[in-house]
């Protein structure tokens, strides 16, 4: 475990509140996380905030700030418990008027309170402009939006309609080994892959079929689920059935499909790919993960380009 903080461990310690022990431990890079099944702290750190991101941003409910070491939520129940106060959903309560404008009536102390959390709210949205590391930008956005969510008319982006519970898929260190072949050109016999688009025909994910598990697929553009962005290079699962999709076309040179991504019955967050990160950033991001790769012979992890797996998904298309 590394002797200074992570960077993202530092920020939040210095601009808004102490991540949670947990998260802290795996971007500190503790050993228990650097093993085969699990890859490095950093991967197992978006596998936490997958657990957040699969579900819905609940207005009443507070455990978002689970992402936070004992985040005092007592102000914020008492603003959402109180009718004289018309508020409503915690999130994103530093753009509520309401939450600028308290009775006359409100007790100095709770006054005070809730302006600390709108700063932190504020503060929050400006979290990863402080980072310096690509690796360390990508994790603060994901958390800003669990707690300041964002709808696709703000960023105009495709939401993701999420699964109601986890679907029987991994997310092993490994699981990039086929995405980065495919990439390259490189098929198995037996494989295939189904192109998910969106509604203008442009390619949004890229799912294999008959390469290890089945029914993982890799996002090619940033894509929103539950009021979170998630960037191009994350790692889903999917669940439907081909054979009721109508609006589906074969490929123009691999087995399988071109589908509307809104055909889809739902998706699941599994985490963040090494590729989500920039090759030549991808060591120091994803450290023993990333080695484990090298080590275990994978196509080309350290030069590998998101850009390739986007170019074969037009392929398909386009021909």
């Amino acid at each position: 475990m590394s002797e200074i903080d992570h960077e993202i461990i530092q920020l939040f310690k210095q601009h808004i509140h102490p991540l949670s022990s947990k998260l802290t431990e795996m971007l500190n890079e503790h050993f228990s996380h650097q093993t085969e099944r699990r890859g490095c702290g950093y991967t197992q750190a978006t596998r936490v905030l997958a657990e957040y991101i699969n579900t819905a941003r609940l207005p009443q409910d507070f455990s978002d700030l689970k992402l936070f070491n004992q985040f005092e939520t007592k102000a914020l129940k008492t603003l959402l418990e109180q009718s004289q106060f018309s508020i409503s959903d915690w999130h994103n309560l530093d753009q509520n008027h309401a939450a600028h404008t308290l009775p006359d009536s409100t007790p100095e102390e709770l006054k005070l309170e809730i302006q600390q959390q709108i700063k932190l709210q504020q503060k929050l949205r400006e979290i990863s402009s402080y980072a310096k590391l690509e690796e360390s930008k990508l994790l603060c956005e994901l958390i800003a939006d669990i707690i300041l969510p964002r709808s696709s008319m703000q960023t105009g982006l495709v939401e993701l309609k999420a699964l109601e519970e986890k679907p029987k898929v991994g997310s092993c260190p490994m699981a990039e080994n086929f995405f980065l072949k495919i990439a390259h050109g490189r098929m198995l016999r037996q494989g295939e892959i189904n192109i998910f688009v969106d509604d203008q025909q442009q390619p949004i994910l890229l799912e294999k079929l008959n390469m290890g598990d089945n029914h993982s697929c890799i996002s090619l553009k940033p894509v929103l689920m539950n009021g979170v962005c998630l960037p191009a290079g994350s790692l889903f699962s999917v669940n439907y059935d081909r054979t009721l999709i109508q609006e589906k076309s074969p490929n123009q040179k691999f087995k399988g499909y071109i589908m509307p991504y809104s055909a889809i019955n739902g998706f699941w967050f599994l985490r963040l790919t090494t590729l989500a990160v920039s090759p030549e950033n991808r060591e120091r991001a994803f450290t023993t993960h990333y080695q484990q790769q090298v080590d275990n012979g994978l196509f080309s992890p350290g030069t590998t380009q998101l850009q390739q797996l986007h170019d074969i998904a037009l392929m398909q298309i386009q021909g």
